[in-house]
């Protein structure tokens, strides 16, 4: 399970559509991107949906055309980026400490009372 074993299944996937090298890389790469995944979206549950829908995404797109050199850093790179729409989905819009709802900019600071 070294980097050539990858650069192998890669090919034979890229290749030959090879669903047994697409397990390969499920195998080897789910449980590191579950935790990856939990670590930034703080849900275990939520993370691994996460990654299991990237791995069907990525599956019946055939993003996986798109992997030129690294499967894993690819893998990653995907999570990170789905992970990152889903914080800043889940970004509140109240203030945590005290639940008073969005900021409101002060009418003195509207842009109507700056002059210019």
């Amino acid at each position: 399970m070294q980097i050539s074993e990858d650069i192998t299944m890669l090919s034979a996937l890229q290749k030959d559509n090879r669903l047994e090298a697409y397990q390969y890389f499920f195998m080897k790469y789910y449980k590191p991107l579950c935790f990856k995944a939990c670590q930034m979206l703080g849900n275990q549950e939520r993370a691994k949906e996460e990654v299991q829908q990237l791995f069907i995404e990525v599956w019946k797109k055939k993003i996986y055309r798109q992997i030129d050199h690294s499967p894993g850093g690819f893998f990653y790179q995907l999570l990170f980026e789905r992970c990152q729409r889903i914080q800043q989905q889940a970004a509140p819009s109240t203030c945590p400490p005290c639940q008073t709802g969005p900021a409101v900019v002060p009418q003195a600071l509207s842009p109507r009372w700056i002059i210019s």
